[in-house]
């Protein structure tokens, strides 16, 4: 059985359907070799690989306030402490050597707009780096480098997939805002996050041609910032991973 290198994209709360895939996978009994993952899909690879229990962080995740995050201006429009504070809840192991699979952390350097591969060291810093949205989180300060949002230099991050997987590996990217359907935005932060994720929209084609499978959950309406809809987005995860089981299963020669 070929291994299987997991690429998973952001997208604040449809993080929650890398969850569903994953929880799948587990149920499959189909082993992860490593996963790579941007923003949500970092935080969703670093507590899986931590060992947390899925259905209870979906279960938390749904309970959030929506407007917990908001403060007044500075580095963000939110607040990054307490997007510190809930990475830190919801990761159960702090390092990265504390994981059982290889995971790497893709953040983005403010300063020279390079992609910045995090792969040991501070598990909890890296996730909230790779999470602080541009202009939304203030950015994340992390051994003289500030970082920020790793889907601004890399929109799913199937190329550090690959580079784990090598020619013997296969590579799975799971995108989880391609199936979304986006609702008006009239507020200044729902304007703001439309503008980022339309410019980043237009790299992922590309970017997903270096895939062995791509998965595309259904997720019905966006809800980026709405909790009250992960249990749907982990459900739409789990359900676009049984739809792709029998060529994951092809492809992995199992």
């Amino acid at each position: 059985m070929r291994p299987l290198y997991l690429a998973l994209s952001g997208g604040g709360g449809h993080g929650a359907a890398h969850a569903g895939v994953l929880k799948a996978l587990d149920r499959e009994r189909i082993p992860v070799a490593g996963i790579a993952g941007v923003s949500g899909g970092a935080l969703v690879a670093a507590a899986w690989a931590g060992g947390a229990d899925l259905d209870s962080l979906v279960d938390q995740a749904s309970r959030l306030h929506p407007w917990m995050w908001v403060r007044g201006w500075g580095g963000g429009l939110l607040s990054g402490s307490k997007l510190g504070a809930m990475i830190d809840e919801f990761l159960p192991v702090a390092a990265f050597e504390g994981l059982k699979c290889p995971v790497v952390v893709v953040a983005t350097d403010v300063d020279t707009g390079q992609k910045v591969l995090l792969k040991e060291g501070n598990l909890r810093d890296a996730v909230r780096a790779s999470c602080s949205f541009p202009g939304v989180f203030p950015p994340m300060l992390l051994d003289g480098r500030r970082l920020y949002d790793g889907g601004v230099s890399e929109v799913i991050p199937v190329r550090p997939a690959r580079e784990m997987a090598g020619e013997g590996g296969v590579v799975v990217a799971v995108d989880c805002n391609s199936g979304t359907k986006w609702p008006s935005a009239d507020s200044f932060v729902a304007l703001a996050l439309r503008a980022g994720l339309t410019l980043l929209r237009g790299r992922t084609r590309s970017e997903l041609l270096g895939a062995d499978l791509v998965i595309a959950p259904a997720m019905g309406e966006s809800g980026w910032m709405q909790p009250r809809r992960i249990p749907r987005f982990y459900a739409a995860g789990d359900e676009a991973l049984v739809d792709a089981l029998p060529e994951l299963r092809r492809l992995l020669g199992a």
